[in-house]
């Protein structure tokens, strides 16, 4: 099988994990610190939310 996103390195994969849960939880002072590097990467989170978030919240064609 592979990668969904294959032309992320794990790293970049976890900085934007850790930075959606940043934000998610309130945490000012992680987003504060991520922020720059997340900035620095344009596309990393549609890249890495995309197929993840779509599929999962995709409604049935009758609806």
């Amino acid at each position: 099988m592979s990668p969904i996103v294959p032309s992320l390195p794990p790293h970049l994969v976890q900085l934007g994990f850790d930075y959606v849960l940043a934000v998610e939880t309130g945490d000012d002072a992680a987003t504060a610190r991520l922020a720059p590097e997340v900035q620095q990467l344009p596309g990393l989170l549609p890249g890495i939310a995309e197929p993840i978030v779509f599929p999962v919240t995709a409604l049935p064609d009758d609806t």
